[in-house]
């Protein structure tokens, strides 16, 4: 079976269908197979980059991973932006780059030239801290281990993106006995359960943060109900900010440098903070740790415990610390009986009614009034793509 014609149909077996390419010298043969391939679809881009940060809006907007096929050299190089977008916002993705002939690697020569091979560029080390994994395929029979092993790190949490570098005649090879399959991720422990009942029974003023590690473990359902079902106010990050309304009557903003005063307000406030599935960035928490809801007491709830670890660095103390993934903690967990918070609530609403939007001048108007008309004209499910900067 043809290299190129394996890889398409395993990863097809493992839920990607969709490229995102830009051709070049490198990588020919394997967007020629999937051209080939009447199962899956590709979209040919303009610039590399745009194919990359395409891969993080694709997994944003209907939860799907894409790959992503690009040439040696610039080509490779030039999707560095968009495979940290995926890589600190926790996004999957599968990249695939071609690479120069075995024959021409730079690793056959005991001179070390800069380059011998036609846009050689040594790919594991350049993306190697910001992927799950990034492999060099180096020989025919390592690809189906190779795709195995990135298959595997990709759908296992904390999610990435990984990248598979293959040389051109390799993608131009065949191999006897080659069967494409499903994959399963890694297996995770047993669950626990989590009894929060003590933190929540003894706070007055209990606060939610949902991150996006909530949309991350497909726990949207989980999340809203936990706070409807215990009367809980909560706040989201960006990463989360679409997991319901605005109007929401328990929502109460979002927090951080960015983020709305009656939020931060709240935060600061709060006797007890549950932090589920953020990671609680320097935008979130300000410039001084030391001075972030410092009378509450904390509970984090996070897929990579480095993550929770880092608080205690930044002389931040984490009460409970909770290393799971959002649903697994959402479906486990006891609050026991909540406490009587009806003041606390009352606050939080006179906060966000007060704070919440700037007043216009008087004959003036305001940004607020512009895009609410906007929002009202354009259709619901419509995807809006906000720049970076002033429009905060």
């Amino acid at each position: 079976m043809n290299i190129c014609d394996y890889i398409i149909e395993t990863l097809y077996l493992n839920g990607i269908d969709t490229y995102f390419v830009i051709t070049g010298g490198a990588i020919v043969p394997f967007i020629n197979a999937i051209a080939r391939n009447p199962k899956v679809k590709y979209y040919c881009f303009q610039h590399e980059q745009s194919a990359a940060m395409a891969a993080e809006g694709y997994y944003r907007s209907c939860g799907k991973i894409a790959g992503v096929c690009v040439t040696s050299g610039p080509g490779v190089q030039n999707i560095l932006n968009g495979v940290c977008g995926c890589w600190y916002d926790s996004v999957p993705a599968f990249f695939i780059s071609g690479q120069v002939n075995t024959a021409e690697d730079l690793s056959n020569f005991k001179s070390k030239p800069r380059q011998t091979g036609f846009q050689e560029m040594p790919v594991a080390d350049m993306f190697r801290d910001v992927t799950k994994q990034t492999i060099h395929v180096p020989d025919v029979l390592k690809v189906k281990h190779t795709l195995t092993r990135l298959i595997q790190t990709m759908k296992t949490p904390r999610y990435g993106p990984v990248l598979m570098d293959l040389p051109v005649n390799i993608q131009m090879s065949s191999l006897e006995g080659l069967q494409p399959s499903t994959i399963l991720s890694t297996k995770r422990h047993q669950k626990h359960i989590y009894d929060i009942s003590k933190y929540v029974q003894e706070s007055k003023r209990p606060l939610v943060i949902f991150g996006h590690g909530v949309k991350l473990a497909d726990a949207t359902k989980e999340a809203l109900d936990f706070v409807e079902k215990n009367g809980l106010p909560f706040l989201v990050s960006w990463g989360a900010f679409d997991i319901c309304g605005t109007d929401h009557p328990l929502r109460i903003g979002s927090p951080g440098v960015y983020g709305d005063r009656y939020a931060n307000y709240a935060i600061q406030n709060a006797d007890l903070l549950i932090s589920i599935g953020s990671r609680l960035d320097s935008r979130q928490i300000g410039g001084n740790a030391s001075l972030f809801s410092k009378h509450s007491k904390k509970i984090m709830v996070d897929i990579d415990d480095h993550e929770i670890t880092k608080m205690g660095e930044k002389g931040i103390n984490i009460d409970f610390r909770i290393n799971e993934n959002a649903k697994d903690f959402l479906q486990n967990v006891i609050t026991g009986q909540i406490p009587n918070i009806e003041q606390w609530l009352i606050n939080l609403k006179l906060w966000k009614s007060k704070y919440s939007v700037e007043t216009a001048r008087e004959g003036d108007s305001t940004v607020y009034d512009y895009l609410r008309d906007l929002f009202d004209k354009i259709e619901d499910d419509c995807i809006v793509i906000p720049d970076q900067g002033g429009n905060l």
